[in-house]
């Protein structure tokens, strides 16, 4: 399959969640990703998506692109925003076995973010805020197959 390629611009606003959903979903087709797995693209998306709304145009509307790709056995995002510069990668991890009162709040968002896709890039390209996340198909087939064997009960 040749390489294909399409990018959505909107203003950072969460009324355009809608939206994102439906060029996320028109592009897990054609990845042929399962919808568990365009579910979980859709959630790491999601939280990088409200990121940047909230934090990262804090006193006025900024735009935000989503271009995607496929290639090879993978789908690849590129988010980019002009904002507030973020890299979610640097955020450490929760510690998920403290006490809920003794957590601190924030962080978790981005931690599924890091588990419900294969590889998470964060880059600074001139003005821009780059994150990529890369959802691969093969791991998409290797869950089917497990959850298969689970349900013959191999």
């Amino acid at each position: 399959m040749g390489q294909q390629a399409s990018s959505i611009t909107l203003e950072a606003s969460l009324k355009n969640l809608q939206v994102i959903s439906s060029f996320l979903h028109k592009w897990a087709k054609k990845a042929s990703l399962s919808t568990h797995s365009e579910n979980e693209l859709f959630l790491a998306v999601e939280e990088a998506y409200i990121n940047i709304v909230k934090y990262a145009y804090p006193e006025s509307l900024g735009k935000v692109s989503i271009h995607c790709r496929i290639e090879e056995d993978s789908l690849i995002l590129k988010i980019r925003d002009e904002g507030i510069p973020f890299n979610p990668l640097q955020l450490s991890e929760p510690h998920l076995v403290s006490c809920l009162k003794e957590r601190k709040v924030g962080g978790l968002g981005v931690f599924l973010m890091r588990r419900f896709v294969d590889n998470v890039k964060y880059e600074k390209e001139g003005k821009y805020n780059v994150l990529t996340l890369v959802k691969s198909k093969k791991r998409d087939t290797e869950c089917q197959e497990g959850e298969s064997r689970e349900e013959r009960g191999s």
